[in-house]
């Protein structure tokens, strides 16, 4: 297995230099111990309260895509001061809003891989923005909630394997192929590439996994899901800068205005 460097938050442009040559990029202390503390209180209670939601004794990954809605004390975390700035360079000005969510692997299921795949497709900057100095028109963010190492699940990318077709076509045809884990303490930051091919590594262990993620666009580009919902606080903040942050409305979001934002 291939190692990977991992910046402290005040190498900015370090980190913003291997991002533009590998399409990730690895944040150590991305979070501080209280906001760890904080957020992995927060799930154990949103767990234990409202379970269905979680999909607690019905699908293998516990994961709330739209705990957002409701939890004011969130919103922080989306424009984290951390690694924010970062994604503001990659994306452009134009930077907005994409998704949310919590996902956790539960002890006894750690050993359970997930194929490599890409979260969306790759258009090269000429259909889209041939003077952008990024190859990335979405990005997420991942915050590792619990330690990750080679006893747990971890996240897995192929650098630059954005342009290709298929996981199997990059595997067989780029010169420089390589799988890399990422493992680090809890309130380690990733940013990458959605286009890049990643996986989840399993663990040598049943030992399972926290993780929170955060996906953001481009004004320009298309939406990038039909389903998240953003909440009436964002949606129409009173700050005009806030609300172009969160102006990518998907369809679900237009329908939940048009019904004044009642939560069903």
């Amino acid at each position: 297995m291939h190692e990977h460097p991992s910046f402290a938050p005040n190498q900015r442009d370090d980190i913003l230099d291997f991002f533009q040559r590998n399409n990730y990029a690895v944040i150590s202390d991305g979070l501080t111990s209280n906001e760890i503390d904080f957020l992995n209180e927060f799930v154990a209670e949103s767990q234990q309260r409202i379970p269905d939601e979680w999909g607690i004794g019905t699908r293998d990954i516990h994961d709330h895509g739209q705990i957002l809605v409701e939890h004011p004390q969130l919103d922080a975390f989306v424009q984290h001061p951390t690694t924010y700035p970062l994604i503001e360079t990659i994306l452009g000005e134009d930077v907005r809003f994409a998704q949310f969510d919590f996902r956790e692997l539960p002890d006894g299921d750690g050993k359970n891989p997930m194929r490599f795949h890409q979260d969306h497709s790759y258009l090269t900057r000429d259909n889209w923005d041939p003077n952008h100095d990024y190859q990335c028109r979405y990005l997420c963010r991942i915050f590792y909630l619990t330690d990750v190492t080679e006893k747990t699940p971890c996240f897995s990318v192929v650098p630059n394997s954005h342009p290709y077709a298929t996981a199997e076509d990059a595997k067989a045809e780029m010169a420089d192929y390589r799988e890399i884990p990422i493992r680090g303490a809890a309130g380690t930051a990733i940013l990458y590439n959605i286009a890049t091919y990643h996986a989840r590594f399993a663990g040598t262990t049943d030992a399972g996994r926290r993780t929170q993620h955060t996906y953001y666009s481009r004004a320009a580009s298309p939406v990038l899901t039909e389903w998240v919902l953003i909440p009436e606080r964002l949606a129409q903040h009173p700050n005009p800068a806030q609300r172009a942050f969160y102006s990518q409305w998907t369809p679900a979001t237009q329908r939940y205005a048009d019904a004044g934002f009642i939560n069903e």
